[in-house]
């Protein structure tokens, strides 16, 4: 698959090996259709989740994308009420790290702390919850589980962090579009000792700056399969279009 044609996306940086490696070691891993840029594994500090080290996240909830690709650990956030179903079978499909979505703005009280006890006895390495889930529901889910919570974010407000801090968060994860980097500056100057993941952007550009204000791992988009046909069909077009 082309890959390489997705003009100006971070996933045409293919990892290179030596010759070396590619002749005599032993231990050869698979190469997987879409390689994280290789900046993420060398400057990324890494979260700590379940004893691994995550400085990757694949926000997707495609096995086929999940499958094809070599990303540490994979975000699984969908704008609908989360599902056990979904959520075990991401998590024995994986093999690899899942975090999974139980509660914004629609999923919250009940429903969300009986979500993240199911995530957490199918094997979730974390949980996540978006912006306007409230603290309060935050403190129940802590009371019950003891894998981590992250909380996405959009803002560095002092109090507003604070108050999810104190509810039981362990991790931000910024998700500002064009203020990332910003916003993860103003949350490492207030607290500094707090994990932070953010979103990576469309670049590399992007994905550093988020590394280098202080973005210990970093959540990637995958391509659509839209987009991965579309290089796969121009190909076969050039090639068999006169058959």
């Amino acid at each position: 698959m082309q890959i390489s044609s997705i003009s100006g996306s971070f996933w045409e940086n293919k990892k290179k090996s030596s010759l070396w490696d590619r002749l005599f070691r032993r231990n050869k891993t698979i190469t997987k259709a879409l390689t994280t840029p290789e900046i993420i594994g060398k400057n990324c500090q890494g979260l700590l989740l379940k004893n691994e080290i995550i400085k990757s996240f694949l926000f997707s909830t495609d096995m086929a994308l999940i499958e094809n690709n070599d990303a540490d650990a994979i975000l699984a956030v969908y704008p609908f009420p989360p599902s056990p179903k979904i959520i075990k079978t991401l998590i024995d499909f994986a093999g690899k790290p899942v975090v999974c979505g139980v509660g914004g703005g629609t999923t919250k009280g009940k429903k969300s702390v009986e979500m993240a006890i199911y995530a957490e006895q199918a094997g979730a390495s974390g949980i996540i919850v978006n912006i306007p889930f409230e603290n309060k529901d935050v403190k129940k889910i802590r009371e019950k589980v003891s894998i981590p919570i992250i909380a996405t974010v959009t803002s560095s407000d002092h109090d507003f962090l604070k108050g999810k801090i104190e509810a039981g968060v362990n991790v931000f994860h910024v998700s500002g579009g064009a203020n990332t980097t910003k916003i993860v500056k103003e949350i490492r100057a207030k607290f500094p000792d707090f994990p932070v993941m953010a979103t990576g952007g469309k670049s590399l550009n992007s994905i550093e700056e988020s590394i280098d204000s202080g973005s210990k791992a970093i959540v990637l988009s995958p391509p659509s399969n839209k987009d991965l046909f579309k290089t796969v069909m121009v190909k076969y077009r050039n090639t068999f279009g006169n058959f």
